[in-house]
């Protein structure tokens, strides 16, 4: 068996990648994880890129995970006339206009005015207070305030396009952090039994919560992940960590909210206490992005790709370079290959390191998996099997960052596929068994057909005396 990477790819997809042929180019080039992207998908296609992604990765016997993300309350530009864009001049005031229907323009005396969606805008802001357009390309000042106008200065200026992006970095946006399209792709996606939702723009713990008591209304497994791309959101990580299952490192508006020289440290935080969680993190935005028109990476992005990896990111993830690039499965290629060159030398080390630090008081399960990490590693096994209903004891040994290859076998699927996710594990189905002895040996069956393990190998196996969810409790090591 060639074994995949130890860090996952999330790949999104979009016109360049949906179709039967690139998907399944796509798992072979390495994909653990699609994401689909709700703020360009309608119901229909959503529905039929599921249907698709299911179809194929079972062809191919691929733990294949799906990412719903959710647009969250974008606040945007209106409509400009004729559609023709503005130019702002550095110096000039502008008047932002809220109201319901307004069509942005350059008037006769050179003044200019835009609208927006978004009703609250001139009721967040305040005066002194930064107004920033298209990924920051352009910053305004609010200077004056006038009911549902608001005037500002511009700071600095160019060309203007209509529905590009507003962010208010400083102010305190009343927006909910799921808006009536959020719900609505919501229902459908969870109807649809994706594995993962992604909730945009969390400023604290209380967003977590209110999606999390939508998914559970359903009665949907869904695991939810928290994007942090805003400042308040990196101020209440540890609350929003504690309640997600996982989190995403969203960098690009965060790089517009809180400035690109923050984003690195930033990054490296957010991931150490997600590994200190157990739980994923995701290393998102621009990873590739000039792979979106050229067939190699810069220097710039292979290291980023790599510190991302040295930093301990569970995955990396892919956004235009898949979805709408012209190079979609090389650009797979080439991530695998700057991952299999950073993984070579880094984890070892790491493993080793977290080891030495002391911690808390353990669960048994935790106990355990620990001890099977630091068996594998003396004992020079081949291969830790784990055993697992729910996943929780594979996502434990994950943990750990050992450097020998990682078997999870699960009679579920869903469980299965939202181990896709999961550093370092690989996961596979394996038949019920009336007891845990004969769920074992079912295992081994699959791991002699299989060809993952050979007379000689050691290997490391953990699973239960009792076949319940959390209640893992037995290590061993066997020579086959």
């Amino acid at each position: 068996m060639t074994w995949n990477n130890r860090t996952k790819i999330v790949a999104t997809l979009g016109p360049a990648s949906n179709t039967d042929g690139k998907i399944t180019e796509l798992i072979q080039a390495g994909v653990d994880v699609f994401r689909i992207n709700c703020a360009h998908m309608d119901h229909a296609s959503i529905a039929t890129t599921v249907r698709r992604v299911r179809r194929i990765s079972k062809r191919l016997d691929a733990a294949i995970g799906i990412l719903a993300d959710l647009q969250g309350p974008k606040i945007r530009v209106g409509p400009l006339h004729k559609a023709e864009p503005v130019y702002l001049r550095r110096g000039a005031v502008i008047t932002i206009d809220t109201t319901p229907g307004v069509v942005g323009e350059a008037k006769a005396d050179d003044s200019v005015v835009i609208g927006t969606g978004y009703r609250k805008l001139a009721s967040d802001v305040r005066i002194g207070e930064r107004i920033l357009l298209d990924d920051g390309n352009l910053e305004l000042k609010v200077v004056e305030l006038d009911g549902d106008r608001l005037r500002a200065r511009v700071v600095y200026g160019g060309m203007l396009h209509q529905f590009k992006g507003i962010n208010l970095p400083g102010s305190k946006v009343s927006a909910d952090c799921l808006s009536p399209k959020d719900l609505e792709d919501l229902k459908c996606v969870l109807g649809n039994e994706v594995d993962f939702v992604a909730l945009s723009f969390v400023r604290t713990v209380e967003d977590v919560e209110a999606l999390r008591k939508r998914i559970d209304k359903t009665g949907a497994d869904a695991q939810l992940i928290a994007k942090i791309e805003r400042p308040e959101a990196v101020k209440n990580i540890q609350a929003i960590l504690a309640a997600a299952d996982g989190i995403m490192v969203a960098r690009g508006d965060m790089g517009v909210e809180m400035g690109a020289e923050a984003v690195p440290q930033v990054q490296k935080r957010i991931i150490a206490l997600a590994n200190e969680a157990r739980k994923p993190v995701i290393t998102a935005t621009q990873m590739l992005e000039s792979m979106v028109l050229n067939p190699r990476p810069t220097r710039a992005e292979a290291s980023d790709v790599a510190n991302a990896i040295y930093d301990g990111t569970t995955a990396v993830m892919l956004s235009a370079e898949t979805a709408s690039g012209k190079h979609p499965v090389r650009s797979v290629r080439v991530m695998e290959k700057i991952m299999r060159q950073a993984e070579n030398h880094a984890y070892t080390d790491l493993a080793d390191r977290r080891r030495r630090v002391a911690g808390k008081r353990m669960s048994i399960a935790h106990a355990t998996v620990r001890a099977a990490a630091s068996a594998a590693y003396n004992a020079k096994a081949q291969l830790i099997v784990v055993y697992t209903e729910t996943g929780t004891t594979a996502r434990l040994l994950a943990g750990e960052r050992p450097p020998t290859h990682m078997l999870a076998f699960t009679p579920s699927l869903r469980t299965m596929q939202k181990l896709a996710l999961i550093w370092g594990i690989t996961p596979h189905k394996v038949p019920p068994g009336r007891t845990s002895n004969e769920l074992t040996l079912n295992g081994d069956r699959i791991l002699r057909k299989e060809s993952w393990i050979k007379d000689g190998d050691r290997i490391v196996q953990i699973a239960g005396t009792v076949r319940q969810a959390g209640l893992t409790n037995t290590m061993s090591i066997r020579e086959m």
